[in-house]
This record gives structure tokens, C-alpha cells and sequence, in this order.
């Protein structure tokens, strides 16, 4: 009976031994996984929400709304004018969620990412339209966004 007690002692020290550390690795390779789904839901919820601005252009072409601005842009009626705000107030917001999904995450590839929204948004603050409704409703955004946005408002004059 004393041997099998030792037996017992032995297979528990090395379970022990082997199982903490696969139980670790385990655990870090399921927190891993988490991330890269949430880092993908992050990219798919952005990329659903840029598709369908997209089609708010196409449904809208006499809308300087399109990620290439008109030459000369047209004269707006008081409709299409509101259209356009409203637009471009959506397309802010895309941005207000890029922000804060991506600017506060520290992973390579999102940040790389980041670099790509933050050069459109640049972009976006050469045109008179979007200057104009930032101006207006900008306001109304997360602080921190909004603070990152004037800095990029007043740096594109």
C-alpha cells in the first residue's frame, strides 16, 4: 500500500509539473486568439460601415461626398445641402469610431492602420464642405476625438 501511495505522490508531482504550464500556454493561446477576433471585428465593423457611406455617394452624385472631390462643386438646394451635411456628418462618425478603435490599441498592425484613416481624414479637412460641418458639429463628439480632430482641423487651414 505504501508504494502505491508513492506511486500516487510521484504521478500527482509530475501532473503538476506538466499541467500548470500546458494550462498557462492554454490560456495564453485562447486570450490570443480573443484578440485576433476582436482585431478582426474591429476592421470588419469599420469596413462595413466605409461600404455603406460608399453607396450614400453613389445613391447621391450630385453631392460633393465622394472620397474625390468635385472640381467645382455645384450649386446645392437647400435639400441636397442638408443630404450633404448629413453625409458628411456620417462619414465623421466612421471616423469617430476608427479613432477610438484603433487609436487607443498598441498592436503593430492597427496601428498601422490607424496611419491609413489618419492621412483620409487629413484629406477629408481639404474641403471646404467637411471643414464647414466639423465646424458646426464637432462639438458633439467624444472629447478626445474631437480634440484629436481640431488639432488636425487647424493644422490643414
Amino acid at each position: 500500500m505504501e508504494q502505491l501511495s508513492q506511486y500516487l505522490e510521484i504521478m500527482t508531482f509530475i501532473i503538476t509539473i506538466f499541467g500548470v504550464p500546458s494550462a498557462i500556454f492554454a490560456y495564453i493561446k485562447e486570450q490570443n486568439k480573443q484578440r485576433l477576433e476582436r482585431e478582426y471585428g474591429t476592421f470588419d465593423a469599420l469596413d462595413e460601415k466605409y461600404i455603406e457611406i460608399q453607396q450614400l455617394c453613389i445613391e447621391h452624385p450630385e453631392l460633393d461626398v465622394f472620397d474625390s472631390p468635385y472640381e467645382s462643386p455645384r450649386e446645392l438646394t437647400e435639400t441636397q445641402k442638408k443630404q450633404e451635411e448629413a453625409i458628411l456628418l456620417i462619414r465623421i462618425a466612421i471616423f469617430e469610431r476608427a479613432y477610438l478603435m484603433y487609436n487607443r490599441v498598441t498592436f503593430g498592425s492597427q496601428t498601422d492602420q490607424w496611419q491609413g484613416w489618419e492621412l483620409e481624414i487629413k484629406e477629408w479637412f481639404l474641403r471646404n464642405n467637411f471643414r464647414q460641418v466639423w465646424a458646426v458639429h464637432g462639438k458633439y463628439f467624444d472629447t478626445s476625438f474631437f480634440r484629436h480632430f481640431e488639432k488636425v482641423f487647424h493644422a490643414t487651414k
